[in-house]
């Protein structure tokens, strides 16, 4: 039958080719189907156009609905339902397969146009559009809405616009994440402001100028904005101008707010950290694993003598002064040096500045795990002037101890022994004329000698090491024999020839004292049977040990006693070293003083 098409005045016959030439490459198809037969009939080439199979002959619906996507409702539920008459219109969108295998978007719309005596249809006509392009960029479009979405929350970030009606509206529930006061309503941009902090106000002022912001087209600020908990919140502002009036002020805008706090305390706390480390007397280094410089403070660059940043990427160990370094030795200083099992334990050590010029230290070195690296702070303060201090009070101890035993040697005992002599000579007179008398000067003769053994004795304990006698070796060697004939014990030197220091008069007696007070508590205190004393001495350092096999560490037994271990550690200090006393696994005890070496 030919269709008809109306106007306001007549009315134009249209023919079957008119339609088929109207509907060739259109995005609708239109088609009938007789429902009996099961069979469609297509208008114009609309199946070819979107390479979709028309499914012609008998059989076309359940060919039709095997080319629909698994994931979409199908829209053949809804045609029986249209031929047993329980709809007499519907419409859906759904995929349907391609011939080339693809999957395009339809939208199908069909009603019934008679049905028989029982109600069952038996045509129906219906068109289908294809909504490929708008149904991928509508899809494309909520995927990308959804990607915003999630970004948006996943950073925290609040997103707001500002219309040129002076309309302010939040975009998402940002504030409500942070307990801010979204200021919604007409006075909106007062009530923000009393919430912004007073010191940060006057900035946030400057940047929302409307002339300022017109002529940059955008703004960004930091400040912090009150919760409604009452804490303060740093917050990052960023916006763009979309509007200008005619004097080219900005009037409309979208902008988005980020939450900082975290990272904008952490930056002033960083901040504070280094201002700390600025005015540190205390010099300061970050050293990597392979040992190498990567940060210094003024108070360390300032020791050494070196310029800001001019230590960076060199070895540590090239601000120790020691031999001529280098290698595998160099490494192993630096482990033994640097990796102490315990890190709260300060090394004395000679650092060299930059003019060559050696002076004492004491470096404090723990490990840190810093973003993920192992690294170690090394904490650096210059003793040298405290040392040279201390040095000289030892050196006038030292002399004064010196004079003391030249006048208990020299004068007491030559006078005991002149006393000795005279009570020998008039022996004979006396035994001539009172056997008795004479009994009793023989024990006056044996009390001054003794007394002249003792002042001896006196005298060489206030200077018991002399450079030009053997040194600090050959008194250690005195030591031990003393030990060995007083107590029994088996007494050992490991000295290896050469190895001793060149250290002064004054910190070898020291270092012997320190050995004899160890000797001493292991015999007399620890019931030792064995003691080995030893001396170490490596690029950097000297060590002295002695070690037993002793009843180990005892405590003190009352308030006051144990002044022996304090006087040690004293004289440790006054060699410009540190003293560890350590309990050995199996028994015994292990006494070591780690001193910085001179040359």
């Amino acid at each position: 039958m030919p269709l008809r098409s109306r106007t306001a005045h007549h009315v134009l016959p249209i023919d079957a080719a008119q339609v088929d030439s109207l509907l060739q490459g259109s995005n609708f198809g239109f088609w009938q189907i007789d429902v009996p037969r099961d069979e469609i009939y297509w208008y114009g080439d609309w199946c070819a156009a979107v390479d979709i199979d028309p499914c012609l002959g008998p059989d076309h619906t359940p060919r039709w609905g095997a080319r629909i996507h698994p994931d979409d409702p199908s829209p053949m539920d809804r045609y029986h339902e249209l031929i047993i008459g329980r709809r007499e219109f519907y419409e859906a969108e759904y995929r349907v397969r391609t011939l080339a295998g693809g999957w395009r978007w339809v939208t199908t719309r069909a009603r019934v146009l008679n049905r028989d005596a029982r109600g069952q249809a038996l045509r129906i006509a219906g068109v289908s559009i294809d909504i490929d392009a708008r149904k991928r960029a509508e899809l494309d479009l909520r995927a990308a809405e959804t990607r915003l979405a999630t970004a948006i929350w996943g950073t925290r970030i609040g997103v707001w616009e500002n219309s040129v009606e002076g309309e302010f509206r939040w975009l998402n529930d940002w504030c409500a994440a942070l307990d801010v006061d979204p200021c919604e309503g007409p006075s909106n941009s007062a009530t923000w402001r009393a919430n912004i902090h007073p010191e940060d106000l006057d900035l946030c002022l400057r940047s929302w100028d409307a002339e300022a912001a017109g002529l940059a087209g955008t703004y960004i600020v930091e400040y912090r904005i009150r919760t409604r908990g009452g804490r303060w919140r740093w917050i990052h502002e960023r916006a763009m101008v979309t509007a200008h009036d005619d004097a080219g002020r900005a009037i409309g805008f979208v902008g988005v707010c980020l939450d900082i706090d975290e990272r904008k305390r952490m930056e002033l706390e960083l901040r504070s950290q280094a201002k700390i480390l600025e005015t540190l007397r205390e010099g300061v280094a970050l050293v990597d694993a392979a040992d190498r410089i990567e940060f210094t403070n003024p108070a360390f660059e300032r020791m050494v003598g070196h310029d800001r940043g001019a230590l960076q990427g060199t070895h540590v160990l090239d601000v120790l002064d020691g031999p001529a370094r280098g290698g595998a030795p160099r490494e192993a200083a630096a482990r033994r040096l640097l990796r102490s099992n315990d890190p709260g334990m300060a090394h004395a050590v000679l650092l060299r500045r930059a003019d060559g010029a050696a002076f004492a230290a004491e470096i404090l070195s723990n490990p840190i795990d810093w973003q993920g690296e192992k690294k170690r702070v090394i904490v650096v303060q210059d003793v040298s002037e405290r040392k040279r201090l201390e040095q000289e009070i030892a050196e006038i101890a030292h002399l004064e101890r010196q004079r003391l035993g030249s006048d208990l040697h020299d004068g007491l005992g030559q006078e005991l022994t002149g006393i000795a002599l005279l009570l020998r000579g008039i022996a004979p007179a006396v035994a001539a004329v009172s056997p008795p008398a004479a009994t009793q000067l023989d024990e006056i003769i044996a009390l001054t000698n003794q007394a002249i053994q003792n002042t001896r004795k006196m005298a060489l304990g206030l200077s018991p090491v002399a450079l030009d006698h053997g040194g600090l070796a050959e008194s250690l060697r005195r030591l031990l024999e003393r030990a060995r004939a007083n107590f029994g014990v088996t007494v050992r030197l490991r000295w290896a020839a050469g190895a001793e220091p060149a250290i002064d008069e004054a910190s070898a007696t020291h270092l012997y004292l320190i050995a004899q007070e160890a000797l001493l508590n292991a015999c007399e205190h620890g019931h030792a049977q064995q003691v080995t004393i030893s001396l170490r001495v490596s690029r950097l350092q000297a060590s002295l040990s002695i070690v037993d096999d002793g009843d180990g560490l005892r405590p003190a037994p009352r308030p006051g006693r144990g002044m022996g271990m304090t006087i040690m550690q004293y004289r440790a200090r006054a060699v410009g070293g540190t003293l560890r006393i350590d309990g050995r696994r199996g028994g015994g005890t292990r006494v070591r003083c780690v001193f910085p070496r001179v040359s």
